[in-house]
């Protein structure tokens, strides 16, 4: 009888994504990517922490919020398929998660949402200037972790985080809706 998912991953509070069972019931991917993403949270959890307190604080109300960390998921797949799940790809899945947490800040300021993953937003809690610098302190520490993977995955999140900023769009009743043109 295979095992379900959530009784491999143990004390992690992740919402895994639908049908993830299969990939759990492999018997040799899936605790591969079970242990791997039990990797992805601890180094989360300390890539994320801040020596200022209030910092520290906002910066994990979204990930001690849970989700479901699919991208991570996609990039150990991609490792797996190609060869192995290493260090540097566990660092890459850090930084991509990361990076998406960090637009989550951003989207809540931009859209005035009230809620994210069922919290409380940061900018409802703390206000818009907090929210804003939270997303881009955990931006500056993606940064500063993927730098370390190579030139090439930093220009990789360079080209990927440009477009998103420049399409973002000013919240309601703050100023005309148009994207930023950025010249290089």
């Amino acid at each position: 009888q295979p095992i379900a998912a959530t009784d491999l991953l143990g004390d992690l509070d992740l919402k895994l994504p639908a049908g993830f069972e299969l990939i759990a019931a492999d018997p040799k991917l899936g605790p591969q990517i079970l242990s791997s993403l039990a990797r992805i949270e601890e180094r989360l959890a300390e890539a994320i922490a801040q020596t200022d307190h209030l910092a520290d604080v906002a910066s994990r109300h979204l990930l001690s919020a849970g989700g479901k960390r699919v991208r991570p998921l996609l990039a150990l797949l991609c490792a797996a398929v190609d060869g192995e799940i290493n260090d540097d790809v566990i660092e890459a899945a850090v930084v991509v998660e990361l990076t998406h947490l960090a637009t989550l800040y951003h989207d809540d300021v931009m859209d005035d949402a009230p809620k994210r993953r069922g919290v409380d937003s940061a900018q409802m809690i703390w206000g818009n200037s907090v929210a804003i610098l939270t997303g881009d302190l955990i931006f500056s520490r993606a940064s500063l972790l993927v730098s370390e993977l190579g030139t090439r995955p930093m220009k990789i999140q360079a080209q990927t985080f440009e477009p998103a900023l420049r399409n973002h769009r000013p919240p309601r009743g703050s100023g005309p809706a148009r994207p930023l043109h950025c010249r290089h």
